[in-house]
């Protein structure tokens, strides 16, 4: 099983990180530029994704490297901790698996319609997710 971690740098790769800690195996795990330049001590390497910035030309050059991305790994399931600069990527390989998101964001909000299967951390964001199911790691 061929199994790609998204997410944006910071928290969101800090949570990506603990979850995909706990997999068997990872193919590939994508995130913004500066964050592969920190390379914020995963250990794993890291593949670079334009974070777009809401920038009508950064989001078609993410979305390029999206399909680059998906052309090269081939993923059965994408996990994603968000935020915004996944969507691109979420929606290409939206016939090839799950998403997880935690947080009602807007991200979440976009993504939750297309998600084949959707995880939340705890109960309380079940009123956001009608059909989520709740699963944690921590």
């Amino acid at each position: 099983m061929r199994i790609v971690g998204i997410s944006s740098g910071g928290g969101h790769l800090t949570e990506l990180l603990t979850i995909t800690g706990h997999l068997p195996q990872l193919t590939a795990l994508i995130t913004e530029n500066g964050a592969v330049k920190r390379n914020d001590g995963s250990g794993l390497p890291l593949q670079p994704i334009l974070d777009p910035h809401r920038s009508l030309v950064g989001f078609f050059r993410n979305t390029f490297q999206s399909v680059r991305y998906l052309q090269r790994y081939k993923p059965d399931v994408v996990i994603s901790t968000g935020a915004g600069m996944t969507v691109p990527f979420f929606l290409l390989a939206r016939l090839f698996g799950a998403v997880w998101i935690t947080t009602p964001s807007m991200t979440g909000r976009i993504l939750y319609p297309f998600s084949s299967f959707f995880i939340v951390q705890n109960k309380t964001l079940l009123p956001f997710y009608k059909k989520a199911v709740v699963a944690s790691i921590l």
